[in-house]
């Protein structure tokens, strides 16, 4: 089932490799649309996690990843994304694959804030598996909330 869904991932996201290097609310429209996802909210993690900034490159010193992109994806998700990882520095791909990768976190914790952490530490505040991860889930949401306060 993974394998089916990779792969008609992927193939979308071959479309969507044409469009501009900036997110704009089309991108957005389109992959909350997809995935079943306020495009507010993925507008919001876009500004919380690099102010929308398409070439954004942080490195995780604790882990030793990347992320990377205005969605700043982290370099954990290659396996699944392959050669079209490479893309991720075109803005409405990576909204695509942000969206994707948020709606699995909802598919796992429901449409809440145990989504929107899970997004950002890859677990819901429920699994967190260190008091640690639970305090930078429930930082990441307060900062999503404010974000989505000014959206508004």
């Amino acid at each position: 089932m993974m394998k089916n869904t990779v792969v008609n991932f992927c193939v979308s996201m071959i479309l969507w490799c044409h469009l501009p290097a900036f997110a704009d609310n089309y991108c957005f429209e389109e992959a909350g649309s997809r995935y079943g996802i306020a495009p507010l909210l993925l507008q919001a993690i876009s500004k919380v996690e690099s102010n929308g900034n398409a070439y954004a490159v942080n490195t995780n010193s604790f882990s030793q990843t990347v992320d990377i992109g205005h969605m700043q994806i982290n370099s954990s998700w290659r396996k699944y994304l392959g050669q079209h990882y490479a893309g991720l520095y075109n803005a409405c791909y990576c909204t695509m694959v942000g969206a994707w990768i948020l709606r699995q976190c909802v598919d796992r914790y429901g449409y809440d804030w145990e989504a929107v952490a899970c997004y950002h530490t890859g677990y819901g505040l429920s699994d967190a598996r260190s008091g640690l991860k639970k305090q930078n889930g429930e930082a990441y949401i307060a900062r999503i909330k404010q974000q989505l306060a000014t959206l508004k």
